[in-house]
């Protein structure tokens, strides 16, 4: 790569203007390929689809097609197969406890990307932003949706806490899959004919001036994945960006092949395309940028953050915690009382103190909660139900934990607009109740 490509993509990268584009080719390391069952050097989307072709074949059926879309679209159409458990079988394999983030993920996470846009669909790039230590938000397009079902977020604008986007749908979430060569046509359609549209947040992160690109992943072996790409580019309008760099080894291509594929990327588009192991040029990058002096100290956020009480039932007080912790990575200040109350303070005043000042009142709206009928959070919520008759906009937020069956709901929280917080979706709900936080909060101080 000529020595001005670097340059325009470290000094992106520095200033945290580089988004990272990951495509489905993310290669395992050996021990993580045995725990799920692929071969070394073979990406999870690969793994999926051998397993789906071995689950084909054993029920006497040939498979023809030597790519995941391909075979998915086989597997969906053979008799007593199908769509649903295309996706179930997906779901089962993208959840499972023996996928784990790969050398590559990790190599990844330690950059500072504020914006992951990513094909794959499994959250491994969200483990691996976790385990260096980042706050990442995942978000996600429906194609089966509407405009409600693919809801604007705020960006942090801070690479310690990234939004990862998946373009394909979530694994958590088997019907906004993209996994088939039907979905992916229907995908296509979506996205160019905005029915429905990308949210305008994702489109704006997406077209800030000044901005470069990094793809990873959508590889050189699989044909519909380059024209997947350059789609991509060309109705997101990235071809207009002033650099965006393309990492994929070319090395078991032939001359020809090699030529026709740079050429592929480059038409059209300002995509340069460094023909390298993907994992020595992380390494290259990561020293470049080191040697320039790391990336540019954040500019701190003007005015304070968004205070947020949590209420809470004392049975609840473990994902109370949770919620607590992932508040305050975020772009909140939390207050809880098992962190914030001090031996001999006057428990009643420092509450009515603390919600006359915070700006949203979340309750853990729970089972545990329903039992409750004059105790500590029952007082709670009648205080924060005062407060929000003098606050412009969102103000209170039962966070539903569970379906509560309709006799034992709580009268006083059946005004408020509730929102979900499940603890096995718990980083996907709490990335939508942060969203609505963050966008009310802006409008409240506009």
């Amino acid at each position: 790569m000529k020595e001005r490509h670097w340059t325009s993509l470290v000094t992106s990268l520095r200033h945290g203007q580089c988004v990272l584009m990951l495509g489905q080719e993310v290669s395992a390391t050996p021990a993580e390929a045995d725990r799920a069952g692929s071969r070394n050097n073979e990406g999870f989307a690969e793994a999926l689809m051998r397993q789906l072709a071995d689950e084909l074949e054993e029920d006497g059926r040939r498979v023809i097609g030597d790519s995941l879309a391909a075979v998915a679209q086989q597997y969906e159409d053979a008799a007593g197969y199908g769509t649903n458990a295309l996706r179930a079988r997906a779901e089962k394999f993208y959840n499972s406890d023996a996928l784990a983030p790969s050398a590559l993920h990790r190599g990844l996470a330690s950059l500072p990307f504020g914006l992951i846009v990513t094909t794959c669909h499994d959250d491994l790039m969200l483990r691996a932003l976790k385990e260096a230590g980042k706050s990442p938000l995942a978000y996600r397009y429906n194609l089966r949706g509407d405009k409600r079902d693919n809801p604007e977020f705020v960006l942090s604008g801070s690479a310690s806490a990234p939004v990862v986007y998946h373009l394909f749908g979530n694994a958590r979430e088997p019907g906004s899959l993209v996994l088939s060569e039907n979905d992916l046509l229907d995908f296509l359609i979506a996205i160019v004919s905005e029915r429905p549209p990308l949210p305008n947040s994702l489109n704006r992160a997406l077209k800030r001036s000044g901005q470069s690109f990094l793809f990873v992943g959508f590889g050189i072996s699989q044909w519909y994945l380059r024209v997947l790409m350059k789609v991509l580019v060309r109705s997101l309008e990235l071809h207009r960006t002033a650099s965006s760099i393309a990492a994929e080894s070319l090395r078991d291509l032939s001359e020809s092949d090699r030529e026709r594929t740079i050429l592929f990327y480059q038409r059209g588009t300002r995509i340069e395309v460094e023909d390298a192991d993907v994992s020595e040029f992380l390494t290259e990058l990561g020293r470049r940028l080191a040697a320039e002096g790391g990336v540019v100290p954040e500019t701190p956020a003007l005015g304070p953050r968004p205070r947020v009480f949590i209420s809470y039932a004392r049975e609840d007080g473990a994902l109370a915690s949770r919620l607590f912790e992932a508040l305050d990575r975020s772009q909140f200040a939390p207050w809880l009382d098992e962190e914030a109350l001090i031996g001999g303070e006057n428990w009643d005043q420092r509450i009515r103190d603390e919600l006359a000042a915070t700006d949203y009142a979340l309750v853990l709206y729970t089972p545990a909660l329903c039992r409750k009928a004059d105790s500590y959070v029952n007082q709670e919520i009648a205080l924060a139900r005062k407060r929000a008759l003098g606050v412009r906009g969102s103000f209170l937020i039962p966070l539903r934990t569970a379906d509560i069956d309709a006799e034992d709901r709580v009268a006083e929280l059946s005004e408020y607009q509730e929102m979900s917080l499940r603890p096995a979706y718990f980083d996907q709900d709490l990335s939508k109740v942060v969203s609505t936080m963050l966008r009310d909060f802006q409008r409240r101080n506009r």
